[in-house]
């Protein structure tokens, strides 16, 4: 199945998603711009006028120099706001085809997120930081029509952060679990077959150790503790990256956790490189582990390669290959997933994606027929 998508993104002031692939532009370490150094989440102010002044597109941007730009990115552009108080906004929509140019086409419109958050910085040195975002989930598919009531404003994180020494952060709160490369898109087999996507935090005590040459985080999560007791997923991650040369990073993670009907194991591995300024590549191969209480037990995996090609300034390509099973043991599919698209911030703020895909299921060397 081939299907189109078209994400806009108006950024305003604070941008809170993660890309790995800017180990291109020579920032191998989310803390640099993000408050949560795992990635995701609100940007400082490094990271804000960073995004406006080197990566952002100028098209748009009339004669202003590099300087001004970066002055000009905060919540209300120059003016300045209290020094404890940062906020931002976020919405982001989706225009959705699938099997464009077939009898089967269908295409459908998604507003897909609205989100406010706030970093409430506690001291001058800023090693006491509240982070909180409240924002809009559309309702599922599954259940509109049904009947069934959902929460469709939700806490996407809310945690605080304590720096206790120059290399030791902890984090105590509801945010995503460490695992893996956090990458934008919570489709990815790399997040959505492992329990990682967009919706799938935790309450958590997290610890992150940073050198320039290596970073460890481990995560103890106690589950989101808004669901039932039964349903909630407890345990612990970790994840270890290395700097083997200069913009070329190898990683390890691993992932075990239980409720009362399954018990998820994950194990990883990844790398990122930079390829120049603006560009890289960044490969993640995983097996997933589901033990449930009754029923088959499932051991497969998933790998996630993408190759991010700098075009101009706030303009890129990447093309992205993915493939999943989630059971070695059978007569389970091979689920193969190839993306090209077009990433561009043409202006601070401001994010366009344009995405086409084309996903496969092969059983046995020999494709399905479509469905």
């Amino acid at each position: 199945m081939t299907r189109i998508c078209l994400i806009l993104g108006l950024l305003f002031p604070q941008l809170a998603w993660a890309y790995p692939q800017f180990i291109g532009y020579k920032y191998a370490s989310c803390l640099t711009c993000h408050y949560n150094g795992n990635g995701n989440g609100p940007l400082n102010d490094y990271g804000r006028a960073l995004w406006s002044a080197e990566i952002a597109g100028r098209l748009f941007q009339g004669k202003q120099t590099t300087e001004q730009l970066g002055e000009a990115s905060g919540f209300i552009g120059s003016k300045k706001l209290p020094d404890w108080l940062r906020p931002g906004v976020k919405a982001r929509y989706l225009y959705l085809m699938t099997q464009p140019g077939t009898d089967r086409s269908d295409s459908r419109s998604i507003f897909m997120q609205a989100d406010a958050n706030v970093a409430i910085l506690l001291d001058p040195d800023q090693k006491y930081v509240f982070v909180g975002s409240v924002g809009y989930v559309p309702e599922p598919l599954r259940v509109q029509n049904s009947g069934v009531t959902v929460d469709t404003i939700i806490s996407r994180e809310h945690y605080f952060r304590y720096q206790t020494t120059e290399n030791l952060w902890l984090y105590f709160g509801f945010l995503d679990k460490v695992y893996g490369i956090r990458q934008i898109d919570h489709t990815a087999y790399s997040r959505s077959r492992t329990g990682l996507a967009q919706n799938d935090q935790a309450h958590s005590v997290i610890a992150q150790y940073i050198t320039p040459e290596w970073e460890a985080s481990v995560d103890v999560f106690m589950g989101n503790l808004y669901q039932d007791a039964e349903l909630r997923q407890q345990g612990f991650s970790g994840m270890l990256e290395y700097e083997v040369k200069p913009l070329l990073r190898l990683g390890f993670s691993a992932l075990s956790s239980s409720n009362d009907f399954v018990k998820n194991q994950r194990v990883g591995v990844h790398t990122r490189y930079g390829l120049g300024f603006g560009s890289s590549m960044m490969l993640e191969v995983g097996n997933i582990k589901d033990t449930p209480e009754n029923g088959e037990a499932k051991d497969g995996y998933y790998v996630y390669s993408e190759i991010f090609q700098k075009v101009s300034r706030g303009y890129h390509f990447f093309l992205t290959g993915q493939a999943y099973k989630d059971n070695m043991v059978g007569s389970r599919p091979d689920n193969i997933k190839f993306g090209l698209g077009l990433l561009a911030f043409p202006m601070s703020r401001v994010e366009w994606r344009l995405e086409a895909q084309n996903s496969r299921q092969i059983y046995g060397g020999s494709e399905a027929p479509p469905s």
